[in-house]
C-alpha cells in the first residue's frame, strides 16, 4: 500500500480540506444527504461538523449512545440551522437495526449520497494468547459485520441514484501491530471491502468507495490505555474529517477502491495520480517475492 506520495505528514486539516474556510470545497456537497455510523464522538463527531459546513440537506447519525449523537445533531444545527438531522442508537452488528435505520433515512430525506462507516471497538491491547475470545470477536464483528451491514443496505440506494460515496474508517488496516490483533484484522478486511465495493459499483453505478486511515487520533481507544500511547505524535480528528469531505467532493475519484492515508496532502495525491494508477498503489496485495506482486486485477 505504500506510495512515494508520502512526504511530511499532515497532522490536521489545511486549506484544501477545510470546508469551514474553503467555500469552493464546501459547495460541492450542497444539497447532499450524509449518513455517519459511529458519529457520536471523536472522528465521527468532527466529520459531522465538517459536513454540516457544506450545506447538505441532511445528516443522519448512528452510534451506541443516543445522548451522544443527539448532541452531535445539535452541533450540526448550530453550525447550519437549515440542516435536517436524524439520530438512531444502534449496534452496527445488528443487521435488522441497520436496515431499518437506512430505510428510515431514505424515507425521511430521499436518499444517501455519502455513507461513512466509522464505528469501531477498541482492542484489548493483549497478545492473542491472553485476550478474551468474546471481546476479540466483538471487535472483529463491529468492523466487518458492521461494514457489511451498512454496505448491504446503503449500496442499493446508491445504485438507484447512480451515484454515491462509501467511506470506511480502516485505521490500522495497513499495519500488523502487536496487542490489537482483532482491531487491525477487522480494519484490514475493511480495506479489502472498499476495493470490492469499488469493483462491483464504480463503472456501472458511479459509486466510489474509500478505506481511509485517519492517523493516530486520541480517541477513547487510546485514552483508555494511556500507558500504551505515551509519547506518540497525535493527529487531530479534523485531518480525516477534511479528507472525508474531499473524497466525497469527487476531487480524488481516481483513489476509489484504495487505501487513503489522510496524512498525505490532497495536492500530493493529485501529483502522483499517474504512478498510483500505473503501479496500482494503495491496495492490499500479496508480495510474491523477488518478482514483485501477484498480477493486478482489471479494475
Amino acid at each position: 500500500m505504500a506510495s512515494n506520495a508520502v512526504e511530511e505528514r499532515q497532522r490536521t486539516c489545511y486549506a484544501s480540506t477545510d470546508p469551514r474556510t474553503n467555500k469552493e470545497l464546501a459547495k460541492t456537497l450542497n444539497g447532499k444527504n450524509i449518513l455517519i455510523a459511529g458519529g457520536g464522538r471523536g472522528i465521527g463527531k468532527t466529520m459531522a461538523e465538517f459536513f454540516s459546513n457544506c450545506s447538505p440537506v441532511s445528516i443522519s447519525l448512528a452510534a451506541l449512545e443516543q445522548d451522544e449523537i443527539d448532541e452531535v445533531a445539535k452541533l450540526c444545527k448550530t453550525t447550519n440551522p437549515s440542516i435536517k438531522t436524524k439520530t438512531q442508537a444502534l449496534d452496527v452488528r445488528d443487521t435488522a437495526a441497520v436496515e431499518a435505520f437506512v430505510e428510515a433515512t431514505v424515507k425521511a430525506f430521499g436518499g444517501v449520497d455519502v455513507a461513512i462507516m466509522n464505528a469501531g471497538r477498541p482492542p484489548q491491547w493483549l497478545p492473542l494468547s491472553e485476550g478474551d475470545p468474546s471481546l476479540w470477536w466483538h471487535s472483529v464483528e463491529v468492523g466487518i459485520r458492521g461494514s457489511y451491514n451498512f454496505a448491504r443496505y446503503v449500496l442499493p440506494v446508491m445504485q438507484t441514484q447512480k451515484s454515491g460515496t462509501f467511506i470506511l474508517t480502516a485505521s490500522g488496516g495497513a499495519h500488523g501491530n502487536a496487542g490489537y490483533s482483532a482491531y487491525t484484522t477487522a480494519k484490514l478486511a475493511m480495506v479489502r471491502l472498499a476495493e470490492i465495493v469499488h469493483a462491483e459499483n464504480f463503472k456501472e453505478y458511479g459509486i466510489k468507495a474509500f478505506a481511509i486511515s485517519p492517523g493516530a487520533v486520541p480517541t477513547r481507544m487510546y485514552t483508555d490505555f494511556k500507558d500504551k500511547s505515551e509519547g506518540r505524535a497525535w493527529d487531530a480528528p479534523e485531518l480525516s474529517a477534511g479528507m472525508a469531505v474531499v473524497l466525497s467532493s469527487g476531487k480524488l475519484d481516481f483513489l476509489s477502491g484504495r487505501y487513503v492515508d489522510c496524512g498525505v496532502k490532497v495536492e500530493k495525491f493529485v501529483e502522483q495520480k499517474d504512478s498510483i494508477l500505473s503501479e496500482d498503489l494503495h491496495r492490499v496485495r500479496l508480495n510474491a517475492g523477488l518478482d514483485g506482486l501477484l498480477p493486478t486485477l482489471p479494475y
